[in-house]
């Protein structure tokens, strides 16, 4: 059963949105994004590497991370730091920095939160609620995924 936002109700959400929508709709430095690795490489310092291979590893974190804002990647590095690497589905190794890919992920993932978050607020501030789909109301899964999760075990 839906109801009328209050006014209180409507103040927090549109607080919520001011302060989530910068980080949302933020566009991507890679100038300011490449600080950050940098910042993040001299924690994990490399053994004597060459000029060379220096500026091939720093045009594979560009490539990376040219399209995601830089507060994530600022975040994704502190995640790797802390070892909160879950969303990576996979066991990295935390001695070491993270790989273009790996950071990325990291990145893309708190980008992901935020987001959603302004998604699901603007919503509640246009009074659509969240749809929550009963299990007795859900349709069963094809059987033949079924088959191919068996063939899979």
């Amino acid at each position: 059963m839906s109801r009328a936002l209050t006014p209180a109700e409507r103040s927090i959400l549109s607080h919520l949105v001011d302060e989530v929508a910068p980080l949302a709709e933020a566009k991507p430095d890679a100038v300011v994004a490449l600080a950050q690795v940098a910042k993040l490489l001299t924690v994990f310092p490399a053994a004597n590497i060459d000029a060379a291979v220096a500026k091939v590893r720093r045009e594979a974190y560009e490539t990376a991370l040219e399209d995601v804002p830089a507060w994530t990647v600022a975040v994704a590095a502190k995640r790797w730091i802390k070892g909160e690497v879950s969303a990576l589905n996979d066991k990295p190794n935390l001695s070491f920095p993270p790989l273009p890919p790996q950071l990325r992920a990291l990145a893309v993932d708190e980008w992901s939160k935020a987001r959603a978050a302004l998604w699901r607020y603007r919503r509640l501030m246009d009074g659509k609620t969240e749809r929550v789909v009963p299990l007795e109301d859900r349709r069963p899964l094809p059987k033949e995924w079924f088959q191919c999760l068996k063939g899979m075990a």
